[in-house]
C-alpha cells in the first residue's frame, strides 16, 4: 500500500510546458485536469466541471482546475495530458 502524501503546507505549483501554455491560451473555455483510468487528462470544464475541492491555477489569463486527487501528484503538466483526439488533429495538420 503506498504511503500517504505529506500535507505540510501548500503544494508547489506544477511546471507547465510551453506547448500546454499555448494550448490553454488558445482554448475557448476554462480547463480542468481530471482523473481517468488512464491517468490525468486535460479537458474543457463543460466535459469535466470543476469541483469545490479542486486546486485552481491562473495560466495565460485562464483558470486551470486540477482535480484534488491529482493535485498532490502532478509535478509537470505536458502534452501527455491532452486527449488523444487533440493529438490526432495535430498530426493531420
Amino acid at each position: 500500500m503506498p504511503g500517504k502524501l505529506p500535507r505540510n503546507g501548500p503544494l508547489p505549483d506544477p511546471t507547465i510546458s510551453p506547448e500546454i501554455r499555448e494550448y490553454i491560451k488558445k482554448s475557448f473555455s476554462e480547463l480542468r485536469i481530471a482523473t481517468t483510468c488512464e491517468g490525468p487528462i486535460l479537458l474543457p470544464v463543460r466535459l469535466s466541471p470543476p469541483k469545490p475541492m479542486d486546486r485552481r491555477l491562473e495560466v495565460e489569463g485562464r483558470t486551470l482546475y486540477i482535480s484534488a486527487v491529482q493535485a498532490p501528484r502532478i509535478k509537470e503538466i505536458d502534452s501527455r495530458m491532452l486527449p488523444k483526439c487533440v493529438l490526432q488533429k495535430k498530426k493531420r495538420c
